[in-house]
């Protein structure tokens, strides 16, 4: 097979012309076997994180991510068809033609394997079949154990490799060839060989080998299995089809020649559609509910599906295939349940059907007497009836009574549970189709143009969320538009307007018409609700939020939500407690909002929102500042949590919806919101990397506090924001943050503010090298202090003046002030402070080789940290660095180790990279240059993720030095960074609104 790269088994790489499974570190073979399920398609980082760790993290997931992602790319390169890893917005793609993943090679086959079925060429279909098993090497993705990965993993062996084995073990069948037939079923896993497509197919294997006693063993045992799970439908197919089984081979049947009477002239079913996708388990399961003299057959099927999903082309489909078992013909009746079209009555139809057998209906006045006039005609036909359409259970109730000799398909936007319940009916729910059948659909609707755009082609289908009717009515627009690209109309599908507006052309009905008459049947709190959705930025919603912000009785909301999931507009995802609504209703429902718009849905899904995160922070940072709490609007019921842990995972769980909304609050001027959200948000997602999107947040309150002309707050955003891009190396933005953020202390004539931004202010001239305006600035700023009466601030600017001293080797002058924050922090009881000052003072002494200086600094910090794990780390490496100048390795070794765990667990980037730092130059001077290696790798890639590029080049230099010991790295100038000493935290966040 020509492709280059597998993921059935363990992720392999065709290196050197042969495929190899043991390429690369482990974590580098995982994050491309996931990038590979989806070749060509971006991942978020947020997916990617998942797929790899589930909830076991490391300390910054970033960080980690963005490692593996480097030595990914470097292991690439010796693959025989490279591939590049791609940034794609806040994640990351493979930029692979995935007919070179071993996934494509095996779906070719087998769709292969099909073709062959359906023409009755079993040596093919066997081959082909044999051929895809092949290439299955172990279990896909073996490597990686998380859910997401395993959710993936069963799905594939659901519709890959089961499907492979059942047409190869049918085919040796087919072929005369049991015996085969049998070693292939020994190899099945317990769990497989139970179900029922392979328990008929054991059963066909003991018949054809003459082994009729094993065949009734496998038969009652199988049935005991059944009975045991309660699967009633399985029990009844099994009987049916072992009852069949054993009469073929006991008392072969004589061939019949089916003689078919005239149809009824009038109601003939719509034409076929050409070249029907996909729906094979829909057409088998109607096959054994409908067929004449099946054990399982059922009065009548409700097929049921939200709009443009398909339900009416399915059972036509079905009924054209089905056309021999029904010789008086099919009859196919639109109800208009749903739409602008009037509502064909019980009585209509009957009227109607009575017509069709050329009855005179006007010799029967009464429509009681009528239905049982239909039923008597009926009764010796063999006639198909589609009730497509139907509006509810009770538009169809009546009718099954007269339709009972007949066989009856009735389609509906509802599940019609009361109907199915009355009547003991079967029922099934269709599903939309999976991107490989949409995309299927779309390129054979549109005539021969998706060869030409594949990838526009792929993410139009994609966009469409897998619904046949937006899949057609764009294909059919493309198809009479040939002079528009498909990658402009992509472009122009973004707009939920443009994409639902498609097949409004008076001749067709639009997306929008076909959802307008699901959304008008509904009763206005169910209308509300959906609504809700609307304002909603993400597809998922906790119940929680759900009946906090839709401002009704919950009970009222949860029939409202009962009723969607009914009509299939929305579902639940498998959790109870989660909603989701599919990506093109969601823009449907957006519109809707937009169209009756009442700013109070938004507003209370903002104050839920807002209320529950600062529930949220309260637990996860307790003794950190928060904006004062918004009063949250009439009933909200926000969420509690229990744990800092559970605090945390909703922070992570719901990022994209908190940064979204605080965008949201801010479009629509509700600038409190705005305001509030991104700094309640703000220590989670920096704990965890998400710098991205803080920049974007602290940006939004910003702009919301200026609206909203509070200076202070906007002051102290713009403080925040400046410490961010300091922390990020963002050095210009940085000063444009706190200038401006200075201009409105000093027309506040607020003395804190102003002390405060010109702290940071000095921090920044010392990041970027002005070593003389930051000891200045450094000095005004001691001296305001001191007059302001606050030794809080004098001590952050006392200690950072002695680090800028130290960084210039002026260690004499540097000393007093190191003594002088010590001693302030002292007198306000600043534990942690003094600990940080110590620990500086012992980095500083451990640079003048003066040990014993060191080691007391080490000690007096120690008795201060009292727990805080960010301290301890520091301390740690310190103290790592100390003993591996003594030559005490072991001890070094062992404490460099503690410092790296500590980080981990205080989720500190920037601390992780240095603990790795110190930890790979203790092990490499010990000659362990390959785990060296290894830590300094994470190093860099912890500190280019925190956006510390020097100290991410710095320590990539002193990588290449030690992979190839005859590189000399450059000489560097004196690099300036508040963290080339321990240095103790920024000024604490937003302590200008804290006044």
């Amino acid at each position: 097979m020509d492709f280059a790269y597998g993921i059935l088994g363990q992720t392999a790489v065709r290196m050197h012309g042969k495929m190899n499974e043991q390429w690369g570190q482990r974590q580098t073979r995982n994050i491309l076997g996931v990038l590979l399920t989806r070749p060509g398609q971006r991942f978020s980082q947020d997916a990617l994180i998942s797929w790899l760790w589930d909830d076991d993290l490391p300390g910054n997931p970033q960080e980690a991510l963005y490692k593996a992602v480097y030595r990914l790319r470097e292991a690439l390169a010796e693959a025989d068809s490279p591939t590049s890893i791609t940034r794609s917005g806040d994640g990351y793609l493979v930029d692979l033609d995935e007919n070179l993943v071993d996934v494509a090679a095996f779906r070719k086959l087998i769709r292969k394997a099909h073709d062959a079925v359906r023409s009755a060429d079993h040596e093919t279909a066997h081959g082909s079949a044999a051929s895809a098993l092949s290439l299955w090497r172990d279990e896909p993705l073996a490597e990686l154990r998380t859910e997401r990965a395993s959710n993936w993993r069963e799905d594939k062996v659901k519709s890959m490799l089961l499907p492979a084995r059942e047409i190869l073990t049918s085919q040796l069948l087919a072929l005369g060839r049991p015996d085969e037939a049998a070693g292939w079923m020994q190899e099945l896993a317990p769990e497989h060989a139970s179900r029922l497509a392979f328990v008929k197919l054991q059963l066909q294997i003991y018949y054809a080998l003459g082994q009729s006693v094993q065949a009734q063993t496998h038969f009652l045992d199988a049935n005991r299995q059944f009975n045991e799970a309660a699967d009633e439908t399985a029990k009844t197919l099994l009987h049916a089809f072992h009852a069949e089984l054993r009469d073929r081979y006991e008392n072969p049947p004589a061939p019949v020649v089916p003689v078919r009477r005239a149809a009824p002239p009038t109601h003939p079913l719509p034409r076929d559609l050409r070249g029907f996708i996909s729906r094979a388990d829909a057409l088998e399961t109607l096959d054994q509910w409908l067929r004449p003299g099946s054990p399982t057959r059922s009065p009548a099927v409700v097929l049921s599906g939200p709009p443009g999903i398909g339900k009416t082309s399915l059972a036509v489909h079905w009924a054209h295939r089905a056309a021999d078992w029904f010789p008086d013909g099919a009859i196919y009746l639109d109800l208009h349940g749903f739409g602008p079209a009037p509502r064909l009555e019980p009585a209509d139809v009957v009227d109607q059907l009575l017509q069709s057998l050329s009855y005179p209906v006007d010799h029967v006045v009464d429509t009681t007497a009528r239905a049982a006039v239909l039923r008597q005609q009926l009764a010796d036909r063999s006639v198909l009836v589609i009730l497509d359409d139907a509006e509810n259970s009770e538009h169809v109730d009546r009718l099954l009574h007269a339709l009972s000799e007949c066989a009856v398909i009735v389609t509906s936007r509802r599940r019609l549970g009361a109907l199915t319940r009355r009547h003991e009916l079967a029922a099934l729910s269709l599903d939309r189709l999976d991107d490989r059948d949409s995309l299927e659909l779309f390129v054979r609707r549109l005539r021969g143009r998706g060869e030409r755009e594949p990838g526009a082609a792929r993410r139009i289908a994609h966009l469409c969320d897998g619904l046949p009717l937006a899949l057609t009515l764009i294909a059919e627009s493309a198809a009479r538009r040939p002079g528009l690209s498909l990658s402009t109309m992509l472009d122009q599908l973004r707009d939920p307007e443009r994409l639902l507006s498609i097949g409004d052309d008076g001749d067709d009905q639009s997306l929008r018409a076909a959802f307008s008459s699901s959304y008008q049947m509904l009763e206005p709190p169910s209308q509300a609700v959906f609504r809700l959705f609307g304002h909603h930025p993400g597809a998922e919603i906790h119940v929680d939020t759900l009946l906090s912000a839709a401002g009704r009785p919950a009970a009222e909301t949860r029939r409202a939500l009962e009723t969607l999931v009914a009509l299939h507009l929305i579902d639940q995802p498998g959790d109870t407690d989660r909603y989701r609504i599919l990506s093109i209703f969601h823009r449907y429902a957006q519109t809707l909002s937009t169209q009756h718009y009442d700013p109070q849905p938004l507003r209370r899904l903002l104050s839920h929102y807002c209320s529950t995160a600062d529930n949220a922070h309260r637990v996860a940072h307790p003794h950190r500042d928060r904006p004062p709490r918004l009063d949250p609007a009439p009933d909200i019921r926000p969420t509690q949590f229990e744990t800092s842990a559970a605090a945390h995972r909703w922070f992570l769980r719901e990022r994209t919806n908190l940064t979204a909304l605080a965008a949201l609050a801010e479009h629509h001027q509700l600038f409190d919101y705005a305001c509030t959200l991104p700094h309640l948000m703000h220590d989670t997602f920096v704990i965890y990397g998400f710098y991205d999107d803080m920049t974007a947040g602290l940006a939004i309150a910003a702009r919301a506090a200026r609206a909203n002309k509070d200076s202070h707050a906007e002051g102290s955003t713009l403080n925040d924001l400046g410490e961010l891009h300091l922390t990020l190396s963002n050095h210009n933005a940085a000063e444009d943050a706190l200038s401006r953020a200075l201009e409105l202390a000093i027309d506040d004539e607020s003395p804190v503010a102003k002390l405060t931004i010109n702290i940071n202010l000095a921090r920044l001239h010392r990041l970027t090298g002005r070593h003389g305006e930051a000891i200045a600035l450094f000095r005004s700023c001691i001296t305001h202090a001191q007059r302001n009466g606050d030794p809080v601030r004098e001590a952050k600017a006392e200690q950072y003046l002695g680090e800028t001293l130290a960084e210039l080797d002026q260690y004499e002058k540097a000393l007093p002030h190191y003594h002088r924050a010590l001693h302030l922090r002292a007198l306000t009881g600043d534990a942690s402070g003094q600990a940080a000052t110590y620990i500086t003072l012992a980095e500083l002494h451990l640079g003048q080789e003066e040990f014993a200086v060191a080691h007391r600094h080490c000690h007096l910090a120690q008795a201060q940290i009292a727990g805080d794990l960010t301290a301890g780390m520091r301390l740690r490496t310190v103290q790592a660095r100390l003993a591996a100048a003594e030559r005490n390795d072991r001890a070094a070794l062992r404490l460099s180790q503690e410092a790296v765990e500590l980080a981990e667990r205080a989720h500190n980037a920037t601390g992780q990279a240095r603990a790795l730092e110190a930890f790979a130059e203790i092990l490499y001077s010990r000659g362990n240059r390959e785990d060296a290696v290894d830590a300094w790798t994470r190093a860099a890639a912890f500190y280019r993720g925190r956006g510390r590029d020097a100290k991410a080049d710095r320590v990539e230099e002193r990588l290449a030095v030690a992979r190839d010991p005859h590189l000399i790295p450059q000489a560097r100038d004196g690099e300036s960074d508040e963290e080339n000493t321990v240095a103790m935290p920024a000024p604490r966040r937003s302590v200008i609104r804290h006044r």
